[in-house]
């Protein structure tokens, strides 16, 4: 696009990102996991604070919003501060963790910033696991959550299915200690381990799930539409646990592909 077609593209309100948000089927008491690119959705008026706000907007004040602030430093070593270490999972999942209101989830590779209805209880989880039995993803098929997906793909977005996949067992998995640096919400600093299901890298196994995000359309679980200029999906976390569990498989296809190069 060159720089006049930039410049005429209009600038979505935050009434209307409220009323695209409520077109998918979000609503009134929702909890909601959403899965964002910004500028995927394109010009908004207010920047990121007017997607934020017709999030909540749509939610109510019996909502819940929960962003994703994944950080995979701690797999590496470096220091784990629930305080400030940032989130890499872009502008708005930034924007929630630094807003005074959020409750951070305090996983130190899959953290989230919380705000709404549950979020003292969401902040109050202890897992050390990364996709547990008591981790906020099993938290998102106990409260009856749905998970928004903006502007990205199913294999870009759905760490959701990581949870099933660990719930439900599969070989081509595995669990896997990191341990490191980490500083708790009062600044007291010790080393810790936690866990997470990760690929075989051995085997060459490369997460693909686009195909299961498929499935999940065809058998109606996915509300597709638009947010500003980005395609927006919408689901139940029950519905994808129930599909996923249903077509869970340790062949190649729905959810990863087997790539020999990715091992040498």
């Amino acid at each position: 696009m060159d720089e006049l077609g930039a410049a005429d593209r209009s600038a979505v309100s935050e009434q209307s990102l409220a009323d695209a948000f409520t077109e998918l089927g979000l609503g009134d008491g929702d909890a909601v996991l959403v899965h964002s690119s910004l500028k995927a959705i394109g010009p908004v008026e207010g920047g990121a604070a007017a997607v934020i706000a017709a999030l909540e907007r749509t939610i109510g004040v019996a909502g819940t919003l929960i962003m994703p602030t994944f950080n995979f430093g701690f797999c590496s070593g470096e220091t784990f501060d629930v305080r400030s270490t940032p989130s890499q999972m872009g502008v708005l999942t930034e924007l929630v963790r630094t807003d005074p209101r959020a409750r951070r989830v305090r996983h130190p590779i899959y953290s989230f910033a919380v705000l709404g209805a549950l979020a003292e209880e969401a902040a109050r989880l202890r897992n050390f696991s990364s996709y547990g039995a008591d981790s906020l993803f099993a938290k998102l098929v106990e409260w009856d959550a749905k998970i928004m997906v903006i502007g990205l793909s199913y294999n870009n977005s759905m760490t959701f299915f990581h949870y099933v996949e660990e719930m439900e067992g599969c070989k081509y998995r595995y669990m896997k200690s990191f341990t490191a640096p980490y500083v708790d919400e009062l600044g007291n600093g010790s080393e810790r381990t936690y866990t997470m299901f990760v690929r075989d890298l051995e085997r060459g196994v490369v997460t693909a799930v686009d195909p299961m995000g498929e499935l999940l359309e065809r058998e109606g679980a996915v509300v597709c539409g638009e947010v500003g200029e980005s395609a927006a999906r919408l689901m139940r976390a029950r519905d994808v646990y129930a599909i996923t569990a249903r077509n869970l498989t340790d062949q190649p296809g729905l959810l990863f592909r087997i790539d020999i190069s990715d091992s040498l």
